[in-house]
């Protein structure tokens, strides 16, 4: 089943876009709705072109191929996945789980998904509520359950709620300095800071994984 996603601007004068054909691209876009919360999909490029591209006279085939030369998609089986997917995604939290197996899993064992197993309805909405005014936000994809753990103690202990625009300011100043939302999530429980700035960090620590076990 499609979903709803986002797609960035910058999107379109992104090198490994700008490579594909015109027509490769809007199938790029398609499988980003095609794709679940874990960014992965079964592989089926004939199904592709009934749902996204229904009156259009081109080679499936081939689109998909050009798409899977470049690794903006990966097949692993009879599925596959788009490794930007999270770098580029805020999922909704009530968004279901995935019913597919993991890349480095044994696909082969694992059952095809009914369809009922995707239909729970998809919104524009990121933030869920749980009781009167109690803001929630799931723990994004790309932490670890233990750091998302603490770094919800540390905002608990502080004081401060976690929200995604919160979260999402970490993520930009993150990028900033090359680091993943899981690092710069660990240096703030490590440092006890409320909020992350890059302007905080020095490129000796950025580049030394040691300060996220505390050895600095």
């Amino acid at each position: 089943m499609a979903r709803i996603r986002t797609i960035k601007p910058e999107f379109f004068t992104s090198e490994d876009i700008v490579s594909l054909s015109p027509m490769a691209r809007l199938l790029y876009i398609a499988l980003w709705c095609e794709a679940d919360r874990e960014g992965r999909m079964v592989w089926k490029p004939k199904t592709f072109k009934m749902r996204y591209m229904p009156g259009d006279a081109c080679n499936i085939e081939k689109l998909c191929e050009e798409i899977l030369k470049l690794g903006l998609v990966v097949q692993y089986g009879a599925y596959a996945y788009i490794p930007a997917f999270h770098a580029h995604q805020h999922i909704n939290p009530r968004e279901a789980a995935s019913q597919l197996p993991a890349p480095d899993s044994d696909a082969s064992t694992t059952r095809q998904p009914r369809d009922s197993d995707t239909t729970q309805r998809d919104s524009d909405t990121q933030v869920g509520r749980e009781g009167k005014g109690k803001e929630i936000y799931a723990r994004p994809s790309d932490v670890s359950e233990q750091v998302w753990k603490d770094y919800k103690q540390l905002r608990k202990d502080k004081k401060a709620t976690v929200s995604k625009t919160v979260v999402d300011g970490v993520r930009e100043e993150a990028g900033k300095l090359g680091m993943t939302l899981e690092d710069a999530l660990q240096l703030q429980v490590t440092r006890g800071w409320q909020g992350f700035d890059a302007s905080w960090v020095s490129g000796k620590q950025t580049q030394s994984s040691a300060i996220f076990a505390g050895a600095i």
